[in-house]
């Protein structure tokens, strides 16, 4: 059963598929790095719109329902239920089902005010119960950005998931998005019972094709101003939603005569270099390793089930990484020169920091901006003046006051230091200012 949607949907293929599988009455999952296009994905499936198409296609009513699991408080069972819920009845304010909504908020109010998850958890089960059998629908619950919430959730709230699936099997589908594919987040046999229903329709993330790259640019407002400009934006892009809008923003200033080498104004520019580095930082060392062997030693070439697992990515194109920019910046880390065992160390192409050899989580804009002054007046003191200036702006020498700039310092002596009550590299003077030093102090 082919479901061929009139509405237009980025990464079309691959939506009819997962709305072919949920008609067929399977639940899907879906796996991608950051930036991939899931949560487009999730959201375009959830339109009003191919609702009421693919009702049509059906014969019957379908309640395609998103849940963006980062709107829970907290990563717990209880708030988790609270989501889906608050979801549910977005949902339902939209199609006037009153009645339903009526018995469904007074479940949801049972659940926020639960003094403990077993109640949280019978208030829940009841109201996905009364859902299913108050309306003559198939209810899809797409779960979105889920990875945090099925890694923490408690084996009971996956029984019960698991549970109502079964009891409900012609009326209730889950579609999950997560990086990695469930049985990788976590295992157990009370997990594998909930990531059992998904083992027949699990699917990567695909790199977009050219047209669905120009159609994003299109619907972003961030079309090039010369099809020269247009044309290298998708070729540097590579098909990754979250190159292409980095290469994009790097070419909105840019005049539709202008004659430069796209490739080496794009490499050069911070918002490029910060979406290799966010793909980078979410790949193991066996998956950055293969990388850099297929980018430094490219007669080497790698075993299938490797290349074949990165292609599943969505890091290779054509048996290469999908971009010439990211080719470049994984040619950098093999080729990346010695980083001395002592001291702090800044790696300008690569965005990185080492401390004694040892590289550091990604520092945020702000710490990074810090540090890299500080790095340029390596063993000068550096004032509070200079520092605000120089990360924020003269704009804001009026607004930013002393204990944000302390408190800045400190995130970054948390990340720098070993101790950072003893701090070896980073010193305050006090009444003074702050003070980088090359060799590691007393």
């Amino acid at each position: 059963m082919c479901m061929i949607m009139k509405t237009y949907l980025t990464f079309h293929e691959l939506a009819e598929r997962v709305l072919d599988d949920l008609a067929q009455g399977l639940s899907v999952a879906i796996t991608g790095l950051s930036n991939s296009g899931k949560s487009d994905l999730m959201r375009g499936l959830a339109r009003s719109e191919v609702q009421s198409e693919y009702a049509e296609r059906l014969g019957r009513p379908v309640a395609l329902i998103y849940v963006d699991c980062n709107r829970a408080v907290a990563i717990t069972a209880q708030a988790f239920y609270e989501v889906v819920l608050r979801s549910i009845l977005e949902w339902l304010d939209q199609v006037e089902s009153t009645d339903l909504a009526a018995t469904l908020r007074g479940r949801y109010q049972s659940i926020t005010e639960a003094e403990n998850a077993f109640t949280a958890s019978l208030s829940f089960n009841l109201a996905l119960s009364e859902l299913c059998e108050g309306m003559d629908t198939i209810a899809v619950l797409f779960f979105d950005e889920f990875d945090e919430v099925y890694e923490a959730l408690d084996e009971r709230a996956l029984l019960n998931l698991r549970a109502l699936h079964d009891r409900f099997t012609e009326r209730l589908r889950y579609v999950t998005a997560t990086v990695r594919r469930l049985r990788e987040i976590r295992g157990g046999v009370v997990v594998g019972e909930f990531a059992e229903l998904f083992t027949h329709s699990t699917y990567p993330m695909p790199l977009l094709t050219d047209d669905e790259a120009g159609h994003l640019l299109e619907t972003m407002h961030l079309t090039p101003k010369s099809q020269r400009l247009q044309q290298a934006c998708v070729q540097l892009g590579g098909g990754h939603p979250g190159m292409l809008v980095a290469v994009a923003q790097t070419f909105a200033s840019l005049e539709a005569g202008w004659k430069g080498d796209p490739l080496l104004i794009a490499s050069q520019r911070p918002q490029v270099s910060a979406e290799c580095l966010k793909i980078w930082g979410q790949l193991t060392s066996e998956e950055q390793a293969g990388l850099v062997s297929l980018v430094v030693e490219e007669e080497a070439g790698l075993p299938q089930p490797l290349m074949r697992h990165l292609e599943g990515l969505g890091l290779l194109r054509e048996a290469k990484p999908f971009s010439p920019l990211f080719a470049q910046f994984v040619g950098r880390r093999g080729r990346g020169k010695e980083i001395e065992a002592e001291g702090v160390h800044m790696d300008t192409d690569a965005g990185d920091v080492w401390v004694d050899g040892i590289r550091i989580p990604v520092l945020t804009d702000l710490e990074y901006r810090l540090l890299e002054l500080l790095d340029e007046r390596r063993d000068k003191l550096t004032d509070k003046y200079r520092i605000v200036t120089a990360v924020w702006g003269e704009e804001y020498l009026g607004d930013v006051d002393d204990a944000r700039v302390e408190k800045l310092v400190s995130r970054l002596r948390s990340k720098i230091e070993v101790d950072p009550s003893q701090p070896r590299y980073l010193i305050t003077q006090r009444g003074r200012g702050y003070k980088l030093l090359a060799r590691p102090g007393a």
